[in-house]
């Protein structure tokens, strides 16, 4: 959800903002069987093919930084990446369990469309058109159904989760990589951002101002810190 930085954006770069699977205008696909970023990295990676995207900066926020972080430590390099920035999204791992609850409570509601809001910015005031947005949005065919159903777990197997080697894969990474992590983030655990950096020279964190999503409550100044980290020189 970059929205509001969009357009600071746009006035330095050409902007592709696609809806991830399961989002806005896609289609409602549900994939049980394995882990929810690999269909998204994949989907973007024949978006790219697609529009013939041969070399680009990515950012993603939350989930979407998740997806950010997942494509860029896959060794088989899916994406085109030049740089790439992901704003509290860690790739799956220090998320707080509370956290993953109070998200997936959630029925579509304009009472629960700003609880769920209230979970990513400090304050809703002031918010009533992104509340109101967030709620229009989970009655569209599908959508509800589409976050909802890989949280299902059938209660007659139990299933061992497969080695995930995400972190070790993170390690190697040579693209530069910049997370963002908000002080006041009740979403993640503290200092998340720093403990990815400490495995690889290439990654970069840094601390700002507010919480779970900056780029929600605070898009100008987000957006400043993402043009910066993209039009510098390498180090």
């Amino acid at each position: 959800m970059l929205g509001e930085m969009i357009a600071p954006l746009a006035e330095r770069f050409h902007v592709l903002a696609p809806d991830l699977l399961g989002w806005g205008g896609t289609d409602k696909v549900v994939f049980l069987d394995r882990p929810p970023y690999l269909p998204r990295v994949a989907h973007l990676a024949a978006f790219c093919a697609e529009l013939g995207v041969s070399r680009a900066h990515f950012v993603g926020a939350s989930f979407g930084g998740s997806v950010v972080l997942r494509a860029v430590a896959d060794p088989a390099q899916p994406w085109p990446v030049s740089k790439a920035i992901s704003i509290s999204g860690t790739g799956g791992p220090y998320r707080l369990p509370e956290g993953v609850a109070a998200l997936a409570d959630y029925t579509p509601s304009l009472e629960d469309a700003e609880k769920m809001t209230g979970l990513t910015v400090r304050s809703t005031a002031g918010m009533d058109a992104h509340v109101r947005a967030r709620y229009e949005n989970s009655l569209i065919p599908g959508h509800w159904e589409a976050m909802t159903a890989p949280r299902l777990s059938n209660p007659s197997v139990t299933r061992t989760p497969a080695a995930d080697p995400f972190l070790d894969n993170l390690a190697a990474v040579t693209t530069p990589l910049l997370l963002i992590e908000g002080r006041d983030d009740v979403l993640l655990e503290s200092g998340w951002a720093r403990k990815l950096a400490d495995l690889s020279p290439a990654i970069t964190a840094l601390e700002v101002d507010g919480a779970h999503e900056p780029n929600i409550e605070s898009p100008v100044e987000t957006a400043q810190i993402v043009i910066d980290y993209l039009t510098k020189d390498p180090a």
